[in-house]
């Protein structure tokens, strides 16, 4: 039999004297230390609804759904703990300054059923008042406009918005868009495609 060395020996007599590198989880609360990635959680009042989230992530754990077959068209982005890896992409990309969604420190998840781990937040969706295709966020798009400042003017639907937030009311009320387009038309809220195509027909490049 071989005898232990004065190395192993030394670790055996330290580890008797000192504290266990585990906690006492789940008898005692363990509190995870500053930068640990527990499960992401959506902040209402900072996301903006763009997306970026779920485009970047690895696993698929988020799902975009444009919900416009109701009264008001609505963006939701639903959040799945289960499938979640939580490597940070969807925080670390984040355009709302990396707080529209950020990892906590919640770490002990557990459920019964599928579906149970979906957590989602909605927001208004802008939809073009000509084709009816999906522009985007409103709340994305008044984020845009607090970036660029003043240059949104410059913008048919940022001028709209504009509007909404000084509380000028139109002297037209929005309505749908009728074909064929003028040029008039720009100012509304309609989608580069049908503005690039109000452009065209005004220059008699297109009948």
């Amino acid at each position: 039999m071989r005898k232990p060395k004065i190395r192993e020996l030394k670790e055996a007599i330290t580890s008797l004297f000192s504290k266990p590198y585990t906690t006492k989880f789940p008898y005692s609360v363990h509190v995870p230390f500053e930068r640990f990635r527990g499960k992401p959680q959506y902040n209402f009042e900072k996301c903006v609804g763009c997306g970026a989230c779920a485009i970047v992530c690895p696993a698929g754990a988020i799902k975009i759904e444009d919900l416009i077959d109701g009264n008001k068209p609505i963006r939701r982005l639903t959040h799945f703990s289960g499938i979640c890896i939580f490597c940070g992409q969807c925080e670390a990309n984040c355009i709302a300054d990396r707080m529209g969604i950020k990892l906590t420190k919640e770490f002990d998840l557990a459920y019964f059923k599928q579906g149970e781990d979906a957590h989602s937040v909605e927001y208004e969706l802008l939809l073009c008042k000509c084709c009816g295709r999906i522009i985007g966020a409103k709340k994305h798009l008044i984020w845009s406009i607090k970036k660029i400042g003043h240059l949104s003017f410059a913008q048919g639907i940022l001028l709209h918005i504009n509007q909404d937030i000084l509380e000028i009311k139109s002297l037209i009320p929005e309505q749908k868009v009728d074909t064929p387009l003028k040029r008039t038309d720009i100012f509304k809220i309609i989608c580069p495609q049908c503005r690039r195509e109000a452009f065209l027909i005004d220059e008699n490049i297109k009948g």
